[in-house]
């Protein structure tokens, strides 16, 4: 016999797992899914409360009787499973929580903070800290306030560690990064500006690798090229080693998951992530978190001649928690591929020509 269809319930949930074990606990695994509302503190306390959902579910509506005659019946409403409602209010979470009101701040630094690609969350908390340390009242001009936010971006600059000799750096990313291009542009770089012997493992994954320019630029280069991982990390003879491995889907955690199970195979081996600066903010810290579950070392970031706002790097940093090892612009081979400093990223935040 069908279960009769119940009314909507109303769920009160703190995270998205709370939510579905409440829903799964009282209707079981057919509920359905109505509405999901994410519920924002009110006052002072939106600055340390966590937002809170609500998920408004039923049971399904049990199929009708035939009807005697053929006669129109009306659409449906549209009802959305567990998965795909918990996926889309994941997001809005995201964007509450980045949401910050700046405009009372009274230091002008603030929304040039914003305009300059720092989410509103983080420069919240540079102006608390410059406030803290410096008193409520900025200084009297706004370059001294954009001084003081330069330093304390500085301070909270992550530097990479040097790499050792023989080593074997790991590139990884989501398709579109420009992965390639950038182990071709580190690889030009260490072998005509610093002289290094290298050797580059082009190795397939879940997918096949056809980054078949990689082998073209190791024979110019007269670098050594493999199809295929015989060796160990401590048994190379070349001063710096690369693997390019394929792009991975970053929204499948399948392939995060299946990346992960090929990668103790290079036990050693540094892993540096491949972003694209120029996609939008909250893509970039998506792909962030959809990374962390491996062992990364550092980022990589490209295509930042499309990307004006290079303020948003420091979302990665204080937000994703990451060090930048290169900063890389243009597709050309070598083109623009510099190692990542603080005052590279704050030059291009603060030009000297701003107001």
């Amino acid at each position: 016999m069908s279960r009769a269809a119940s009314e909507p319930i109303p769920f009160l949930a703190a995270s998205a797992e709370e939510a579905v074990t409440q829903i799964r606990a009282r209707l079981g695994p057919e509920a359905v899914v109505l509405q999901v509302r994410p519920i924002k503190a009110s006052g002072l306390a939106r600055f340390w409360q966590k937002p809170m959902i609500e998920v408004l579910a039923c049971l399904p509506e049990p199929p009708p009787p035939p009807p005697p005659v053929p006669v129109p019946t009306p659409a449906p409403t549209p009802t959305f499973g567990l998965t795909e409602a918990l996926a889309s209010f994941r997001q809005e979470l995201d964007e509450i929580k980045q949401h910050v009101d700046l405009s009372n701040s009274g230091w002008r630094v603030a929304p040039l903070l914003q305009r300059t690609g720092l989410l509103p969350l983080y420069a919240k908390q540079i102006i608390d800290t410059l406030k803290s340390q410096h008193g409520e009242d900025p200084p009297p001009a706004l370059p001294g306030e954009i001084a003081l936010a330069r330093t304390h971006l500085a301070r909270a600059w992550r530097p990479t560690p040097p790499c050792e000799p023989n080593s074997i750096h790991i590139l990884i990313g989501p398709s579109g990064a420009g992965k390639t291009v950038a182990l071709s542009k580190w690889l030009t770089h260490a072998a005509l500006v610093e002289g290094r012997l290298a050797r580059v493992w082009r190795l397939d994954g879940v997918t096949a690798n056809t980054a078949e320019s990689l082998e073209v630029y190791c024979d110019v280069l007269g670098v050594p090229s493999e199809r295929s991982w015989t060796g160990g990390v401590n048994a190379i003879s070349e001063d710096i080693a690369f693997i390019d491995l394929p792009g991975v889907d970053w929204r499948s955690p399948a392939a995060i998951q299946e990346l992960s199970a090929q990668l103790p195979q290079y036990a050693g081996a540094r892993l540096h992530l491949v972003l694209n600066g120029a996609y939008d903010t909250s893509v970039l810290l998506n792909q962030a978190r959809a990374f962390s579950a491996l062992p990364i070392d550092d980022l990589i970031i490209t295509h930042l001649d499309e990307e004006p706002n290079w303020g948003k790097i420091w979302n990665l940093i204080l937000g994703a928690g990451h060090a930048i090892r290169f900063l890389s612009s243009g597709q050309n081979v070598p083109g623009d591929f510099c190692e990542a400093a603080a005052e590279k990223i704050l030059a291009r935040q603060f030009p000297r020509s701003l107001p």
